[in-house]
């Protein structure tokens, strides 16, 4: 679907001047085709009526309808469309057609646009194609209907609704696509064309690009299936007691080695590099300790207060260098294979995986075709959580290239509008992105940074990339230290070498700065206290005070002074 030069001049304008909205021209569409524009100055003024009915588990349509333009990034000006008022509630509105539309045997093409003005986190926007219009008023989840298409969006589910509902006997059966295509949770407008041929060919178009194609008869395209497969498997059969499935089986002819068991069935084995000691004693008979025959009673033993007395034991000098049977120590069987088994070899009699006999299926009918009934009404009848939700633009008919030329007449230039007022008006995120940090190159090609700056940001690049080095082997260690180690043994070498060195320098400084505050804080001795009291106090004596002193300690002039020797 492209833009026309029509479209393009008309989104300028609307830039510009803000085009107003002219409705399409429906003269040339065919007359069994329909085409809502929603030129209505209210839902009471238009075709659409509301129903006043209840769903089948009794809960209300209490959603509100109206016909209005969007107040989210318009297209053009005056463009109405019906509108959906209501948070969280159940809506349903119908409108019949002129004229039914015959839907057996021809192409039925059915397209709208949708609109999420207010978001949507739960709800749908599909429409159904009605076969029973009689009563509109009561309008519900029980009224007839074939087809219906359009998104469905609820929390992590997002798809695009296609149900076809047929009649088998007496049960009607909803079959839906298996892996439908994903609906659009934008704020603008989409468009949803449903494109099924009279060969039962199927396309889901969105915003004019196929986005799901297939076939209604295709194996697995439909869930639960369309056509009933010819035959079937009989549900009845069993496997058959002499069935032999068995892909391989043991050699009957095969026979087990005669050193099997000594050679490659023991796990382990007597050491063959071991010798029995040359002094060993085989006699099994012989204890290991025996009683001292050179030992005698104590002299002061008595046995009525210690009991009977008995010789101390000592080493049997015959079993110095062990007795009894003797046996190597065992060692892990380097040859082991375990247990013998015959080879397997292809079982001659195999017979393959037993299946199911096909059966006639009962329920075949021969021809993949379905008898869809003419559509009488279209109705919407959804659940929405928010507010918003519109519909515009619906054609129903039975020509691709009807629906085209209006997507293109109207669909194209409206979303271009809708996105060049949303570029203009949209949302600003509440942070700003941050701008990246400039590099050390970035810095080398501004002349206005100093070469002093350069070298201060070479340095901080340089330690930030070594510590994140080492931030990143720390991480590869806590994982695996064995394996960062023998990966990467010369760095973790240094890195521990850097580590004791970086230790040592902060290790002394925290001493020494721990020394000088100590130090400094400590009391001085009492005996140093006591002489620096005392040169105080002489200090503040005189002359004639300290003779006195010194005269007082039985020191006198006369025996000071030196003698003569004769």
């Amino acid at each position: 679907m492209k833009l026309s030069a029509l479209a393009k001049i008309a989104v300028f304008l609307h830039g510009v001047y803000g085009i107003a909205f002219e409705p399409y021209n429906v003269s040339s569409l065919s007359k069994s085709s329909f085409f809502e524009q929603f030129d209505y100055d209210s839902v009471q003024s238009s075709h659409w009526v509301p129903s006043r009915g209840e769903k089948s588990d009794g809960s209300k349509y209490l959603g509100e309808w109206a016909v209005e333009e969007p107040t989210m990034y318009p297209g053009f000006a005056g463009d109405r469309a019906l509108v959906m008022k209501s948070e969280a509630a159940y809506y349903a509105i119908s409108r019949r057609l002129d004229t039914p539309l015959k839907t057996a045997k021809s192409d039925v093409v059915l397209q709208f646009e949708v609109k999420f003005q207010d978001g949507i986190t739960c709800g749908g926007a599909y429409v159904k194609l009605l076969t029973d219009a009689s009563d509109q008023d009561h309008f519900s989840d029980r009224t007839p209907f074939e087809i219906m298409f359009g998104p469905d969006l609820c929390g992590s589910s997002n798809r695009v609704l296609f149900i076809v509902k047929t009649q088998v006997g007496s049960e009607v059966v909803e079959s839906r696509i298996r892996t439908p295509p994903m609906a659009r949770e934008n704020r603008l407008s989409n468009l949803y064309t449903l494109v099924l041929r009279k060969n039962y060919d199927v396309e889901i178009r969105i915003n004019g690009d196929v986005a799901k194609a297939s076939n209604l008869f295709t194996p697995h395209f439909m869930v639960p299936p369309l056509s009933e497969p010819e035959y079937i498997e009989d549900a009845e059969a069993t496997k058959p007691d002499d069935w032999d499935d068995r892909r391989f089986v043991e050699d009957e002819t095969a026979h087990k080695p005669d050193n099997w068991d000594s050679d490659h069935g023991a796990m382990w084995i007597p050491n063959p590099d071991i010798e029995k000691p040359a002094g060993w004693n085989d006699d099994e008979t012989q204890p290991e300790y025996i009683r001292d025959p050179e030992a005698e009673k104590p002299q002061d033993w008595d046995e009525t207060e210690d009991g009977e007395w008995k010789a101390p034991l000592i080493r049997n000098p015959l079993c110095l260098y062990g007795c009894g049977h003797w046996e190597a120590p065992k060692i892990v069987n380097p040859n082991y294979k375990g247990a013998w088994v015959p080879p397997q070899i292809p079982n001659p009699n195999y017979q393959g995986e037993w299946t199911p006999p096909k059966m006639k299926n009962p329920a075949y009918t021969g021809k993949n075709e379905i008898d869809f009934s003419p559509v009488e009404a279209l109705g919407i009848e959804v659940w929405s959580m928010q507010a918003g939700v519109s519909f515009d633009n619906i054609y129903l008919g039975h020509s691709v290239k009807e629906a085209q030329k209006i997507g293109n007449a109207t669909f194209v230039p409206k979303s271009e509008a809708e996105y060049a007022d949303y570029e203009k008006n949209k949302p600003k995120p509440k942070h700003e992105p941050a701008k990246p940090p400039r590099s050390f190159e970035d810095m080398l090609e501004d002349e206005s940074v100093s070469q002093f700056s350069q070298f201060v940001e070479f340095l901080r690049l340089l330690v930030w990339t070594r510590y994140m080095s080492v931030k990143d082997f720390w991480a590869m260690f806590e994982a695996d230290p064995v394996y960062t180690i023998s990966s990467h043994p010369f760095k973790f070498a240094f890195y521990c070498a850097v580590f004791l060195i970086v230790f040592t320098f902060v290790f002394g400084a925290i001493n020494i700065v721990a020394f000088m505050v100590l130090k400094k804080d400590t009391p001085a001795a009492p005996e140093k206290k006591e002489k620096e009291a005392e040169k105080e106090k002489i200090k503040e004596l005189s002359e004639e005070e300290v003779l006195e002193i010194i005269r007082g300690t039985g020191a006198s002039r006369g025996q000071t002074a030196p003698r003569r020797r004769n």
